[in-house]
């Protein structure tokens, strides 16, 4: 048995092997708690070393899974990527273990990966983790560097056959920072289902910041989203979104977006800049906050979704919005005529000051749409508070507290 004070005392690493009756000098006789650096993986950041990480990660899975531990260092990978296994933990020690993509990556691609963006894993996946570590570009911790283009920085597409003997992959992922990315988490295989997500902070990215499941297509449902804070997506202005939910039955809590870009006029139900695009059903949000990003705050697509406590605070936000794009055309929360049935309980739309006012319209849903619940405050809105000519006043308490 390990105690507290030998964990503390010193050599942590070790102390986690042998509390897992294994030590490293047994890697090559099964052991299935490894130490990345003790296994010759470099930590320096001079050449990609994702290949030799997917020889040990393979050897954990077909030993019936394990973890590979990860010092302390930068970790250069090209764009082959490492690939996630059956039952294999990624573990780092906190953002001081930094996973650096390197090279050009002429297609979309996954630091992290479980097949590809095009197509699904060739032997099953279950369960896997990866866990507190960072992912960005260059070799300082603290300055931002150029972001890679076509780098994902979790990127699965988890598909277990046809008839699998569990429909949920069940993968954990939790304690990420990812930083000068493409894209920085993207879930859309049709088992990439039954997983949480939690802890994770993102900056700078060039399209969106995470995405879950794809339009029209089967995948990324039944999750679990905690604890996440993005901003500063869609730098390279195209039509993103920070977050996109194409699926049902997910559930989101305490996630915040902020400071997203938008160069594209608003036409009908405009992703571009949002913090939120939710083009799925059956989802919930909790305490969950878009802030100061160029396009609408919330943008919910289709209905039956369910948002409660939740925050759009000064979007269209001028400092992130040029070209075509004008202050005042974004709404906190934008309600499409395609999503009946969508429920807003106590939740507040707002510009908190006046010295770069952007949000035009708190809540605002489509005329046609009399199926929504909404109850909220909205307050300090440059045109409107509220837009809501299609609903009685039984579904619209809307508390107007005027101009800022």
């Amino acid at each position: 048995m390990v105690t507290r004070a030998q964990f503390l005392g010193g050599g942590a690493l070790a102390v986690l092997a042998a509390s897992m009756g294994s030590t490293t000098a047994q890697a090559a006789d099964g052991s299935r708690l490894l130490i990345a650096t003790d296994e010759g993986i470099s930590n320096d950041g001079s050449t990609p070393v994702n290949s030799k990480i997917n020889q040990l990660s393979k050897s954990l899975a077909d030993n019936g899974g394990g973890a590979i531990v990860f010092p302390p260092g930068i970790y250069a990978v090209d764009d082959e990527g490492v690939e996630v296994r059956n039952q294999v933990s990624f573990i780092g020690l906190g953002e001081a273990t930094q996973f650096m993509p390197t090279g050009t990556w002429g297609e979309l691609a996954g630091v992290f990966r479980i097949g590809t963006d095009k197509e699904n894993n060739s032997d099953p996946v279950y369960r896997s983790g990866l866990h507190d570590l960072s992912i960005k570009p260059g070799k300082d911790a603290i300055k931002h560097a150029e972001s890679i283009e076509n780098v994902v920085g979790v990127l699965y597409n988890t598909k277990n056959g046809d008839s699998p003997a569990d429909p949920d992959a069940a993968h954990r992922i939790s304690g990420l920072t990812l930083w000068d990315l493409d894209m920085g988490i993207k879930l859309k295989g049709a088992d990439d289902q039954g997983m949480t997500v939690e802890r994770i902070r993102g900056r700078k990215f060039l399209r969106s910041a995470l995405v879950v499941g794809e339009d029209f297509a089967d995948g990324g449902a039944d999750n679990m989203f905690s604890m996440v804070d993005l901003s500063s997506a869609n730098r390279a202005k195209v039509d993103a979104a920070t977050i996109e939910v194409y699926n049902s039955n997910t559930s989101w809590s305490q996630v915040k977006t902020w400071y997203a870009k938008r160069s594209i006029a608003m036409a009908e139900d405009t992703k571009a800049g949002a913090g939120f695009f939710v083009k799925g059903t059956r989802n919930t949000f909790s305490q969950c906050d878009a802030q100061d990003n160029g396009g609408h705050g919330f943008v919910i697509k289709y209905g039956n979704n369910s948002f409660v406590n939740c925050l759009a605070d000064s979007n269209g936000h001028a400092e992130n919005v040029d070209g075509q794009a004008k202050v005042g055309e974004a709404h906190g929360f934008h309600i499409s005529k395609d999503a009946p049935g969508t429920q807003l309980i106590g939740c507040q739309a707002f510009n908190r000051g006046m010295s770069n006012p952007g949000q035009g319209v708190g809540f605002w849903v489509a005329e046609t749409n009399k199926n929504v619940i909404l109850s909220g405050n909205a307050f300090g809105n440059t045109s409107e508070n509220s837009v809501t000519k299609g609903l009685d006043a039984q579904k619209n308490q809307v508390i107007d507290g005027g101009a800022k």
